[in-house]
């Protein structure tokens, strides 16, 4: 497993520095977030690359036409490359591995916030100004998600940063506090 990491890091930033030699890392790197979308919610592409039956000639012309007009010339070369040097089953790692080094080098903080409901954009713009006050080496990415259980309040997560201040996660503690029930005697 640490060993597939390596590979994983190493032709990411082997493609990094390939596509930024070019002036496309931006242009690679939007590529990423796409197909890393197609990686989480579809299973068929998933067990297409991963399908030792399927020739690797078959998967080159499949992915030529399925990329062809979607993707960057690069990002789809760099695909076939993967595929002839038969890691393509560290495209998924790969892909992460490139998302990941794309944002540290650009400093970009991704920060998803989930509330009961969607938030105005007065509301966002504000939530905005102060991260954007309190990461100021960062450019901070905003994605905002409704969760309807929280009930009210907010979660808050970027990095290994976490702040939850939802009504859901107060009553739970309120739960367990008095679960304990501190005002009985124990005797």
């Amino acid at each position: 497993m640490v060993a597939a990491k390596r590979v994983d890091i190493r032709y990411a930033t082997a493609l990094l520095l390939t596509a930024r030699e070019h002036g496309l890392d931006k242009e690679v790197y939007q590529d990423m977030l796409e197909l890393r979308i197609l990686f989480l919610n579809n299973t068929d592409f998933r067990n297409f690359l991963r399908n030792s039956a399927i020739k690797p000639s078959q998967k080159r012309r499949i992915l030529e036409v399925l990329f062809r007009n979607t993707l960057n010339k690069l990002t789809l070369e760099f695909l076939l490359l993967v595929l002839r040097k038969a890691r393509i089953n560290n495209v998924e790692g790969i892909i992460m591995a490139y998302v990941q080094l794309y944002r540290k080098e650009n400093h970009l903080q991704t920060v998803s916030v989930y509330t009961a409901k969607e938030l105005s954009d007065s509301q966002k713009m504000e939530l905005q100004a102060i991260l954007t006050e309190r990461l100021p080496e960062q450019t901070v990415d905003l994605r905002c998600e409704t969760r309807p259980e929280l009930i009210g309040g907010l979660r808050l997560r970027f990095g290994d940063y976490r702040y939850d201040n939802s009504i859901l996660s107060n009553l739970e503690h309120l739960r367990r506090t008095f679960a304990s029930n501190l005002y009985e005697s124990k005797i």
